[in-house]
């Protein structure tokens, strides 16, 4: 859902979606739940307008005003944690369910031994996935700029999944072609959940040694 264009977001009409957000989730937005909520401006506008979160915050009587630090910071962190802990989970259990246990690798290295993928996978034409948690356009962004630098010399397909929200491959799309393309190689790809999956069981079959194993005796 898209914010409603031309809308005029006062400090009420703040006062109101914070409320309702609160009341919807059981705490008031940070930063990246401000930017993914359709009722709410971006965090951009409210630097703007209002000199920031942490001042528009204080002027709606907030506590824990200032969410950089202290005991909300670590309660954020912590359910990044868990949720990308959780969505790197079920990506292991797709790829083993469809690979089998014993053509995917976890952690693996590459290169000089230093650097990791997320999953290698053994399958007719080997690939490796490395799994991001964002609910936001903008956290796409930050993630595969950082990920795109560590991941320059990986040579084999290398696929990008990102997990978490309800972003579709379209809005994915767009932000690779306008701020990440000239970084991409050939042998990479960033897609959501969905796709990833549909991708796997159309275009990397799995190896013919695990597909007899499966078959009924």
């Amino acid at each position: 859902m898209s914010r409603p264009r031309n809308k005029t977001y006062t400090i009420q009409v703040l006062r109101e979606g914070f409320e309702r957000f609160r009341l919807e989730h059981g705490h008031s937005p940070s930063a990246l739940e401000i930017d993914a909520c359709p009722y709410l401006c971006s965090s951009r506008q409210i630097q703007r307008k209002f000199g920031g979160l942490t001042n528009i915050r204080e002027m709606l009587q907030i506590q824990d005003s200032d969410y950089a630090v202290g005991e909300h910071r670590k309660k954020i962190w912590a359910n990044i944690g868990a949720l990308s802990l959780i969505s790197e989970n079920e990506v292991g259990e797709f790829l083993k369910s469809r690979y089998g246990e014993i053509c995917v690798h976890e952690e693996k290295k590459y290169g000089n031994g230093r650097s990791r993928v997320d999953f290698f996978v053994y399958a007719k034409d080997n690939f490796a996935v490395e799994v991001f948690n964002t609910v936001t356009i903008h956290g796409i962004t930050g993630n595969l700029s950082s990920k795109l630098r560590k991941y320059c010399d990986f040579e084999s397909k290398l696929i990008f999944v990102i997990t978490g929200g309800e972003l579709k491959q379209s809005e994915i799309d767009k932000v690779v072609s306008k701020k990440s393309r000239h970084l991409f190689k050939e042998n990479m790809r960033c897609v959501c959940l969905d796709t990833f999956k549909d991708e796997c069981i159309k275009d990397f079959p799995p190896l013919d040694v695990y597909l007899k194993m499966r078959l009924p005796k």
